[in-house]
């Protein structure tokens, strides 16, 4: 199929004009550039990811526990469904093979393969289905036009991770109001699931969405491990919310972070054109921040 000229996807020359038809990410200046990366890794993105991703939907469609093995754990640094029905083995089994893949190279085949390996052990691994949301946003690497498109894609994945996390935590519903603990290592890929899905709504030109998603994150750990802070700030400021901009900021002390700080002088200047605040509380923003990290003026000239 033929397209504009873009970055070849293997050779990385100029003027490319083939993309492949199956994923429709990457793009090749011919046939021989196609059939070296075909050949070099690109098929499991294209031929093996898909089957997997499928078999994987239809095992947690019709989950059932009593399919798995599972092992009393007591309640202790467990979730509150670990506790009343015990630990899945294989769920065991695949986050230790998510942490393995966890320190391939970003991007890489051999990674992608790892990610498959732990959904084919456990298919509601929350973590895996987390990771691939991961590769897709950010590790294939798409140009252009083909970002939104990743991103559509780890958006789907994010979303079967908060599902699995969901049918196997039933308390983790959408309107939980009770905190789940960056500290209790089982809730993080929870976490990191929503926060993905957050990322990509706002990468797709859902922002007040994304907005709605990180303030979910934030009411369930308010401690912010993740610097949710960081990105519902820049979200807040972008769409003019000062109010929400404000809110936020009051829980936290910009004296002691450097881009809550540069943060809130862009704030206070929003406010100051609205005439909610005087010039004065510009200036006093920047001196904060300036305190804070003397460089960054040098750096934005």
């Amino acid at each position: 199929m033929k397209t504009s000229a873009r970055q070849c996807g293997w050779c990385g020359g100029e003027g490319s004009t083939m993309i492949c038809t199956k994923c429709r990410l990457v793009d090749y200046c011919g046939v021989e550039c196609q059939t070296q990366d075909w050949k070099a890794g690109h098929k499991i993105l294209c031929a093996k990811l898909p089957k997997a991703v499928k078999k994987a939907k239809e095992k947690v469609a019709s989950f059932s526990l009593s399919d798995y093995t599972t092992r009393n754990v007591g309640t202790f640094m467990v979730t509150e469904a670990e506790a009343r029905r015990g630990q899945i083995l294989e769920e065991r089994a695949a986050q230790d093979i998510c942490y393995d893949a966890m320190d391939m190279t970003k991007g890489s085949t051999e990674k992608l393969i790892e990610i498959l390996h732990a959904l084919g052990t456990f298919p509601l691994s929350t973590e895996a289905w987390g990771m691939l949301g991961h590769f897709y946003q950010f590790e294939v690497d798409p140009k252009g036009s083909r970002e939104k498109l990743c991103c559509a894609e780890a958006l789907k994945m994010h979303d079967t991770a908060i599902l699995c996390a969901r049918k196997l935590n039933p308390t983790w519903s959408d309107d939980r109001s009770d905190e789940l603990s960056w500290g209790e290592i089982e809730n993080r890929p929870y976490l990191r699931a929503l926060l993905g899905r957050a990322q990509c709504l706002k990468n797709t030109g859902k922002r007040d969405e994304a907005i709605r998603q990180a303030k979910k994150i934030m009411r369930l750990n308010p401690g912010d491990n993740q610097g949710v802070r960081n990105l519902l700030c820049s979200w807040f400021l972008e769409a003019r919310d000062t109010e929400g901009c404000t809110n936020l900021l009051r829980k936290f002390d910009t004296k002691d972070d450097a881009c809550l700080a540069y943060t809130d002088v862009l704030l206070q200047y929003l406010r100051w054109m609205k005439d909610d605040v005087v010039e004065n509380d510009v200036r006093l923003a920047l001196y904060t921040a300036i305190q804070t990290n003397p460089f960054v003026p040098d750096m934005l000239e």
